[in-house]
């Protein structure tokens, strides 16, 4: 068909009914275009009629991979016009018919000034490194850092608060104390205990208390006694200076003991088990031994072997001069320290192993490990570097994408710091430095891969391209981040400082990260795309004309790039397409040549436009850049191709399916049982791996030994006279200890009979518990008596008085008799009868009420002697009175400033448990705590209305139980409230119900695989794990939202193709994304941090499952239940509703006109 100048000849693609006939006969044969047949519809024989001139639309083959986003179809036309091959895209296509949308405005702003954007953009960055780095030079705690505790305190808890209570029982004004004889405050040089140094020993093999053995640790004690200065400055002293040798076994065998029994004076340790089996006899030695040998270790049992025991290594406090704490710590941390671990490595070898811990050597290491931690950092650093670098090929992109990800977290961190005002930041948070550094990286890439790929496209201006990568990038990216934003900010909601302020700043963190991706990487781009990148590509082309063009040399470089048969060849690319999305294709090779086919040049192709018969068409190179995009596309296609052939045919096997179905149902029913057997960690939070010296020196201290140095029993205390704290004012955004405002019970009254009476049949009650009862409130009985352990000060008065009054019956009338309730006429006499103590009785005020108080003073105090006796150890720090004005007097025979006529404040009853804090669970703990709680509402209620206000507290034990609730509660309701966040924001991305129904059922099997793991790898629910179980859900969904919205952007029509394009499209950006994150967690795994390896852990396993599940469980369903056309579509089933809504209206109308006619 002849042409004129403007006349443009269409090829039209099999897919829309056209032909290339005309061009395909001006063709030599062996011409490289080639022709594919479809899979689905065969194309119809070519008409060589002339069509009539009109733009059709038609699909374009091309159709580039990334390993992020992919690219819609686009409409191409090609036409021969004035002798060349041209290429007309949809954006100059759209621009023709005006239907270009319009650039945003942002996107016009940095296409017109590329280096006005990026330095404005960069201010923001910029900005946020100038106020940080101010702020830390003017001495303002901008990163509030705190590792050497993790305070899980839940304010608003009443065991919490009742506990706070109890504590800040004395502190009260005027408060009456009772000083003692014989009991002395330890003043002198050395005299207290500031620090003690715990050094384990054990060994692998035999017994630790042998012979020998008992050598080596004696030989260990004197190395660390006799070192330096220790036992001339730093060791504690006695009354009389003595330093105080180390808390050893070897003390029973030196003669410390020996007054006690001749056999512990035995420095050649001959027998040592008959000697430990003594020192179990004594009492004086009894519980000193129990400091030192293992749980169930019976010294006096011939089979019975132990193979580790501890010294203890008191630091004296204080010093000669100043800055005594300062001092021990400096020499604990540069000295001790050092010395310790020269005995571990250089004398005691593999003899035996020694591990070490105190609490200042302790804070130290903690701190320190910290931040050496925060190192692994520059390792997921460096390697999410090199893979940005390998994936953009430009150094300027990926510095600055990199710079993007590292001020947003100084940005969040302002944010944080100095809007929410959180004034706490601790291991947790440097987690976050880990998990940014793979969003951000995920998200840079999604930003550069639709940047990339626009590049295929004509858009009238930069403008309309930067828009279309906006759009594209924003969209994909925002499904993400707010997935992963919810998941987060989930755990924000949690009672615990910890916990919350990770999530609310990691919630953060990825917001702005997000911002940041949108407002400064594409500026990055743009500058680097049209100012930076040709520069640099002329420099070189300059370096290489010097360096090959040498004088009388023919330069052999390629044609430039900007020469008209290049651009002619590049043109020509997609001039002989065909659509091959949804079609076959079995090599990469192939896909190459359909890609990147040979064409001919200019002058080429217009000889054979004017003589088709005799021309001759020589293939061409192509120029540099298409041959290093064919290359790349070359070297992607190996795992695309993959995804579409291999892996695409081995899961359209129906056998394969079946088994996949049965795999995935039966390892979901698996994980399912394993989660039930996940229960609330009873231990106490660990910060280092067991690994480190640290981690095994504190699970021996807690776990390990019969007794401990802390309270290794918990005491619960029945309370009246006060009330719980008012926690109100304390600050819950930073990590300061806070025991809030004691509140006082202005209604308690002890004194009056009925309270006594009520108080007096409790203590009854208590101390006649059947077996069951004390079996079932875990009370201990002493070892001795068989009794339970209650100290009820009335029946302990009562029986004080009584033998008082037995033994000095000349001071008392024959029909005197001490009894409950203390009433006026008894104390009266009482107070008549000691002269020696009490003024008159007269003296008191006539309303005077107060008469248990005269009786408590009596006995508490020893008849007011100020002698000790055994009660005043038991019952004085239960008991609290105040002074009352022109009531209160002096007790007459003492001067110790002893009182009389005072206000008891409060009191307690003190019981003694079975468990300990260090090792209660909740399964165990509650049952006890509800219990207790419902002893004492029963009791209260037959108490008068004075003593209505009770309650029963412990020390840390019922509050470390409701923390373990909690964080038991926080695990469930992150997974409910994730997995519910997650089907809407699936169902909206895709616009379809049933692919979001499907992604969603995927991302439960993954939550239930990740939960049901935690029991395999042997955790409970401990913090970490319960932070980890919020955020599962919000890392799970990143991968299978890429494949839904692939598989519902695809234009195939059957649902096999649509899953076949599904994994062409997204399957390369899943596999990517898994492994950015997974190699960012791997370096996780060298930190000794408890929580950051087990963070590290945890992301392998999440993301491991998500891919599997993804990958397989997701494409097996799609291939099988994936929707065809608008089936289950939202906007199909607007329409649809809108449509019946019409029809209904025009039915009511109808019947309204009939109703009216």
């Amino acid at each position: 068909m002849a042409t004129s100048n403007n006349d443009r000849v269409t090829s039209q693609s099999p897919e829309t009914g056209g032909n290339d006939t005309k061009l395909n006969e001006m063709l030599p044969s062996e011409s490289p275009v080639p022709k594919y047949e479809e899979e689905e519809e065969v194309s119809p024989e070519p008409v060589h009629t002339p069509r009539p001139k009109r733009k059709r639309k038609r699909k374009r083959y091309l159709k580039q991979l990334s390993s992020k986003v992919g690219i819609e179809n686009g409409s191409f036309k090609s036409s021969i016009e004035n002798g060349h091959v041209e290429v007309i895209g949809d954006s100059e296509k759209s621009t023709r018919n005006s239907t270009v949308t319009k650039p945003f405005l942002y996107c016009r702003f940095i296409a017109r000034f590329p280096v006005l954007a990026f330095l404005l953009s960069s201010t923001l960055h910029i900005l946020a490194i100038v106020t940080t780095v101010s702020l830390v030079v003017t001495g303002d705690n901008v990163f509030p850092t705190d590792f050497e505790k993790l305070p899980l305190v839940l304010y608003d808890d009443s065991t919490r608060k009742r506990d706070l209570a109890w504590r800040s029982r004395d502190a009260f004004s005027p408060r009456i104390t009772r000083p003692m004889y014989g009991i002395y405050y330890p003043v002198w040089v050395g005299g207290q205990v500031e620090d003690i140094v715990e050094i384990i020993l054990q060994v692998d093999d035999g017994d630790i208390f042998s012979r020998n053995n008992l050598g080596v640790i004696q030989q260990v004690e004197n190395l660390v006694y006799e070192f330096k200065d220790y036992k001339d400055t730093y060791c504690q002293r006695n009354a009389i200076y003595q330093c105080l040798k180390p808390w050893s076994v070897v003390r029973l065998f030196d003669g410390t003991y020996k007054n006690v029994n001749s056999s512990f004076d035995n420095p050649s340790f001959q027998n040592p088990k008959t000697v430990l089996c003594d020192a179990k006899k004594f009492t004086e030695t009894k519980e000193f031994l129990e400091f030192l040998l293992p749980k169930g270790y019976d010294p006096c049992g011939s089979s019975s072997v132990s193979q580790i025991t501890r010294i203890f290594l008191p630091m004296g406090y204080p010093l000669y001069g100043s800055n005594s704490k300062n001092r021990i710590n400096n020499f604990l941390i540069n000295d001790m320290k050092p010395h310790l671990e020269s005995i571990r490595d250089n004398i005691l070898g593999d003899r035996m192993h020694l591990y070490y811990t105190s609490k200042r050597i302790f804070d130290n290491d903690v701190t320190q490990q910290a931040f050496d931690d925060m190192l692994f950092a520059i390792g997921s650093f460096a390697f999410i570097f090199l893979v940005m670098w390998i994936q953009t090929k430009s150094f300027f992109i990926t510095s600055f994408g990199i710079f993007s990800i590292l001020t947003s977290f100084l940005l969040a961190n302002l944010v944080y710091r100095y809007v929410l005002n959180y004034e706490y930041f601790g291991f947790f948070h440097i987690i976050s430095m880990f998990i940014i550094l793979g969003i951000g990286a995920d998200d840079v890439f999604v930003f550069y891969d639709s940047w990339r790929l626009t590049d295929d496209i004509d858009y009238p201006t930069l403008a309309h391209r930067l828009t279309c990568c906006y759009y594209r990038a924003a969209k994909t990216t925002f499904v993400t981040s707010v997935t992963t934003m919810a998941a987060f900010l989930v755990s924000g909601m949690s009672p615990l400082l910890p916990v919350a302020s990770f999530g609310i700043f990691s919630g953060i963190l990825v917001g702005v990260n997000y911002i940041c991706d949108l407002v400064y990487f594409p500026t990055a781009i743009i500058l680097y795309s049209e100012k930076i990148r040709p520069k640099t590509t002329k420099f070189r082309q300059w370096i290489w004309d010097k360096l090959c063009c040498v004088d009388g040399l023919k330069c052999r470089r390629e044609r430039s790039e900007d020469s008209p048969e290049n651009q002619s060849v590049q043109s020509s690319i997609s001039a002989h397409s065909n659509s091959f999305l949804c079609s076959p294709r079995k090599s990469a090779a192939e896909d190459s040549r359909r890609l990147f086919p040979k064409v001919w040049s200019t002058s080429q192709g217009f000889d054979l436009l004017q003589n088709p018969k005799t021309s001759t068409v020589d293939k061409t190179k192509l120029s540099p850049k298409a041959n290093a995009d064919r290359k790349e596309f070359e070297e992607r296609m190996v795992v695309v191709r993959f995804l579409r052939h291999s892996f695409f045919n081995f899961i359209s096997l129906r056998i394969v399916r079946i088994v996949l179905v049965v795999i995935f149902v039966g390892s979901s029913a698996f994980f399912i049982y394993s989660a039930t057997n996940l229960e609330p960690d009873s231990k106490q939070v660990q910060i280092f791996r067991s690994s480190h010296n640290h981690g095994k020196a504190s699970l021996h201290h807690y776990y390990t030994f019969q007794r401990n140095v802390e309270e290794e029993y918990t005491i619960l205390y029945l309370v009246w006279g006060v009330l719980e704290k008012d926690t109100s004012t304390c600050n819950r955004k930073t990590s300061d200890f806070c025991s809030g405002k004691v509140v006082w019970d202005d209604s308690f009254d002890s004194s009056s009979p009925e309270a006594q009476l009520a108080i007096y049949r409790l203590c009854q009650r208590l101390e006649n518990l059947t077996d069951t009862e004390i079996q079932r409130l875990r009370i201990r009985r002493n070892s001795i008596t068989n009794k339970p352990e209650i100290s009820c000060y009335l029946t302990a008065m009562e029986s004080f008085m009584q033998e008082d009054v037995q033994r000095i019956t000349q001071n008392y009338p024959p029909d005197f008799k001490f009894g409950i309730p203390v009433d006026s006429e008894n104390m009266t006499k009482f107070m008549i009868y000691h002269p020696e103590i009490y003024m008159h009785p007269r003296s008191l005020p006539v309303n005077f009420d107060r008469w248990l108080e005269i009786a408590v003073g009596y006995w508490i105090t020893n008849r007011y002697t100020g002698t000790m006796h055994k009660d005043y150890f038991y019952y004085n720090h239960l008991i609290g009175e105040e002074y009352v004005r022109k009531q209160t007097n002096f007790a007459q025979s003492t001067n110790l400033g002893l009182y009389y006529g005072t206000k008891m404040k409060y009191f307690g009853i003190q019981v003694n448990l079975t468990v300990s804090v260090f090792t209660l669970g909740l399964t165990e703990g509650k049952p006890i705590y509800q219990a207790w709680e419902q002893l004492m509402t029963k009791e209260k209620e037959k108490m008068p209305a004075s003593l209505q206000n009770g309650f029963q507290c412990t020390r840390n034990t019922w509050h470390w139980l409701r923390v373990q609730e909690v964080l038991s509660d926080s695990a469930v309701m992150g997974i409910i409230i994730g997995l519910s966040l997650a089907l809407p924001v699936l169902v909206l991305t895709t616009m379809n119900i049933i692919i979001g129904f499907i992604a969603w059922m995927v991302i439960v099997m993954v939550t239930v695989c990740v939960l049901g793991f935690i029991p395999l790898l042997g955790w409970k629910l401990g913090v970490l794990e319960s932070l980890n179980l919020c955020m599962v859900v919000g890392l799970a969904v990143d991968y299978v939202v890429h494949l839904a919205e692939a598989y519902n952007a695809s234009k195939c029509v059957r649902r096999q193709e649509k899953t076949r394009n599904m994994l062409e499209k997204m399957g390369l950006s899943v596999i990517s994304g898994a492994f950015t994150t997974f190699g960012a967690a791997v370096f996780m795994l060298g930190a000794q941090i408890q929580f950051i390896y087990q963070f590290g852990i945890f992301v392998m396993i999440t993301v491991s499952a998500s891919v599997l599940f993804s990958m397989f469980a997701f494409t097996s369903l799609m291939f099988v239940m994936g929707p065809e056309g608008e089936t289950g579509s939202l906007i199909a089933l607007a329409k649809m509703c809108c449509f019946c809504c019409k029809i209904a209206s025009k039915r009511t109308d109808k019947e309204i006109q009939k109703d009216v006619a």
